[in-house]
């Protein structure tokens, strides 16, 4: 992926290709972007070989919009500008890894879920949870998760089963990037699950027992 890419989607963004084909030329895309016919029409190319834009060509003139992959990264460059400009408050959690019962990966494949997760989160997480374990003056600091309102993941049915929803809360773990995932109905737990697009795990070399700091955005 080029850094020119999202300048080129951004574009075509405004220009409505975010849901339905636009008549587009490389000359009106250059003029629009600032760059020479040339560079514009190689730019589509680009893109078109990427995934990130599919291209119409049944009528006289070209139509351009985006797909779900280049929405989804337009997506991702619109959180990092949030997380830059809007200031929020943080909190930093200690737990303990544990073992859990291992439904954390059946929910994670779970359709409903992922499209939320992608489209809110903007990330798709690994099929999997890691839990840890809180104790002492950090199990207060999860009543404040609780009373947070945190980002809202619907529930939704799914083969005659229904599935509950939850909230999450984006945060960091060591050098990755995560989320919190609270279910709206549950009992009281000490123990919390953190979702990442990585096996937390294996990325950050985590057995039971160990140790670790979650800053959390509320």
């Amino acid at each position: 992926m080029k850094p020119y890419h999202v300048e080129t989607l951004k574009g075509i963004a405004l220009l409505g290709g975010t849901k339905e084909y636009v008549n587009l030329s490389s000359r009106e895309l250059g003029k629009l972007i600032g760059v020479s016919q040339q560079s514009a029409s190689q730019r589509i190319l680009e893109l078109i070989r990427e995934g990130l834009v599919s291209r119409d060509l049944a009528t006289r003139r070209q139509r351009i919009k985006l797909t779900g992959k280049g929405m989804d990264l337009l997506r991702k460059e619109y959180a990092d500008y949030q997380r830059i400009f809007e200031v929020r408050e943080t909190v930093t959690i200690s737990g303990t890894v544990s073992s859990g019962l291992g439904e954390g990966a059946f929910y994670m494949r779970q359709r409903g879920y992922k499209d939320q997760f992608r489209t809110k989160l903007w990330f798709e997480p690994y099929e999997g949870t890691l839990n840890l374990k809180m104790q002492g003056a950090d199990l207060a600091k999860l009543e404040i998760l609780r009373e947070s309102a945190g980002i809202e993941i619907s529930g939704f049915e799914s083969g005659g089963r229904t599935f509950g929803g939850a909230k999450c809360f984006l945060g960091t773990l060591g050098h990755l990037d995560c989320a919190i995932i609270m279910p709206i109905r549950s009992h009281y737990s000490e123990v919390i699950e953190v979702i990442s697009k990585h096996y937390i795990r294996g990325a950050l070399g985590l057995k039971d027992g160990d140790s670790v700091e979650l800053i959390v955005q509320l």
